[in-house]
């Protein structure tokens, strides 16, 4: 195999890929079964917008979520068809969903790597034959053409919830969780949101409160910088 395409190669940016995706590929759609799709706050505020349905009902229908057992953070993975163990958005004929595709989905055959700026490949050739096809591109180029900026944003915001003192993997509070899950839930987060008492302790002014009423993305990101607040007094008495 050539090593530009091992999967235990680390890319980078600058790092070349050979690849496409196309109805020809005897493989085609077949990345979209049986597997885990992790979904962030914004994948979801995604999905459920395209398919103009809220995010409860989103959840409830083609999710499975729980707090893990361990560190009690939220997990929510996109539900598999139980009969074909498809992605629920895909056909014979491709993504149903392709312009608001989760996160996981657009970086294919890509995957985020123990550190930042790294990469690795989640399929071989004999699994994705697109890793056959003479498209070049750099890491960059792909991730750019791909949409992946917004939701690495948006990742980073989420990362910033936390206070600094918090380990990856360390045990919270299953009410901490919970909090967490505002983010995934802006259902909920919407019901505290249009409560005036709640708008005057936090100093939302109605300029404010109209914005966010009208973006999705500025409701996500006030859901976060509430649950910072929550989580930071929180852990300031833990």
């Amino acid at each position: 195999m050539n090593p530009a395409q091992d999967t235990h190669e680390v890319y980078r940016t600058e790092s070349t890929i050979r690849f496409a995706c196309h109805h020809d590929l005897p493989c085609f759609t077949q990345c979209c079964r049986d597997v885990n799709i992790y979904l962030t706050p914004y994948d979801i505020l995604r999905l459920r917008r395209s398919l103009r349905m809220g995010s409860g009902e989103f959840l409830a229908r083609y999710t499975r979520h729980y707090l893990a057992r361990v560190t009690h953070v939220p997990v929510v993975q996109l539900a598999m068809d139980s009969h074909t163990l498809r992605c629920p958005f895909v056909s014979d004929e491709g993504c149903r969903v392709y312009d608001d595709r989760p996160w996981a989905c657009r970086m294919f055959p890509l995957d985020l790597g123990n550190e930042s700026g790294v990469y690795r490949l989640l399929a071989d050739k004999k699994r994705c034959l697109g890793l056959h096809e003479g498209q070049r591109w750099t890491v960059g180029e792909w991730l750019e053409t791909q949409g992946v900026g917004p939701y690495e944003a948006m990742e980073q915001a989420l990362q910033q919830v936390m206070p600094p003192e918090f380990q990856p993997g360390q045990r919270m509070e299953a009410g901490l969780g919970k909090l967490l899950y505002l983010a995934y839930d802006l259902d909920r987060f919407d019901a505290i949101l249009n409560d005036p008492r709640f708008r005057a302790l936090h100093g939302i002014d109605e300029d404010r409160y109209v914005a966010v009423r009208q973006n999705d993305e500025e409701k996500l990101l006030l859901a976060f910088a509430y649950i910072q607040r929550q989580i930071a007094e929180l852990f300031s008495v833990l």
